[in-house]
């Protein structure tokens, strides 16, 4: 697995279980709902992995930043 990277998210479909985030060099990256640890919506700040799919590249374990986080 790699290093975490930041990003926003920019896009959420909840009908067809995927999203976009932007990362913090300007690309955007697709996710699967189904790799979202925590509650997330447009603007929430998080932090993923990347992997290399047949379609590019993916963010997986994606879950909110510290920051986002309220206790």
């Amino acid at each position: 697995m790699g290093v975490n990277r930041k990003g926003d998210v920019i896009q959420i479909d909840f009908e067809n279980g995927h999203g976009i985030i932007i990362d913090e060099n300007g690309q955007d990256i697709h996710f699967q709902l189904d790799d979202v640890s925590d509650r997330i919506n447009i603007n929430s700040k998080i932090v993923f992995e990347i992997e290399l799919h047949e379609r590019g590249l993916v963010a997986v374990n994606v879950k909110l930043a510290m920051e986002e986080i309220k206790v």
